[in-house]
């Protein structure tokens, strides 16, 4: 069990020691979100991005590909947990399907409560966590096919990476992103949903050890996609200045429903 917890640290370290993803000091972002809130990306020198936040990702989704050979420490360290959970577990947590979109939920709408401030605007979050998830579903989506794992309960062979992950580290990972000026606990929460969603998926015998490092790595990723695309999209539409939100709930016989519109 003692592997268990040193594996489920080191997704966590890993996603918040490698989560930085500018030249900009804490500082100088903080007076640049105390003049106004951003509505189109901040000017190029101040959002040079740096290839050191791709290390820890990469490497984590290196590490489960590398569990797919036979004989590589890799695999039989996924062979080792699984043997601990069939010892040790004996239930089912189905928590896991309900915690992968908090993260998310959190980074969409947190700033509309009273004080907290965000990185970027509610239709900058929009765009980011749309063009993040849409990559990393493509991207799980075509290593399960391509890379077929049997599952630790051998029920089907589309374990390879794990999906609730990749779910729960890209919000988590635009989670801290947007609200670490705030707090950085903001970010640590998120990590740490992330971790538990991946640990529940391993304790539940629907992944291994190396399907739960390869989703954190590609959540990460595909965060980080999110937000090198948001200038494209910027260009492209032609955004520019802050668009208008309006909420209208609606009500009928039989069901009741709310609309959400935003005009940028």
């Amino acid at each position: 069990m003692k592997k268990i917890l040193f594996i489920t640290c080191f997704l966590l370290i890993a996603g918040m020691a490698f989560g930085e993803e500018d030249t900009l000091s804490v500082s100088s972002r903080r007076a640049v979100l105390s003049e106004k809130r951003l509505s189109v990306p901040a000017p190029a020198q101040l959002r040079r991005p740096s290839a050191t936040r791709f290390i820890a990702p990469t490497l984590l989704v290196a590490c489960g590909v590398a569990a797919r050979f036979n004989d590589t420490p890799f695999r039989r360290f996924d062979r080792y947990v699984a043997r601990q959970v069939d010892l040790n577990v004996d239930r089912h947590y189905p928590a896991d399907n309900y915690l992968l979109a908090a993260p998310a939920a959190f980074a969409w709408g947190l700033d509309f409560l009273p004080g907290v401030t965000s990185q970027h605007n509610f239709r900058d979050r929009t765009l980011i966590l749309a063009t993040s998830y849409l990559f990393m579903y493509g991207t799980v989506t075509t290593m399960k096919r391509q890379i077929p794992v049997v599952r630790p309960r051998g029920w089907n062979d589309d374990a390879f990476p794990s999906g609730h992950t990749a779910v729960a580290f890209t919000g988590a990972h635009i989670l801290y992103r947007e609200y670490r000026d705030q707090s950085p606990w903001i970010g640590v929460g998120g990590y740490v949903v992330a971790t538990a969603v991946g640990a529940l998926r391993v304790a539940n015998r629907a992944h291994w050890m190396s399907d739960i490092a390869a989703g954190a790595g590609i959540g990460i990723l595909s965060a980080e996609v999110g937000y090198l695309m948001l200038p494209v999209w910027h260009r492209l539409f032609g955004i520019d200045g802050d668009g208008q939100l309006v909420v209208m709930p609606s009500a009928g016989v039989q069901n009741v429903g709310i609309g959400l519109v935003y005009v940028f």
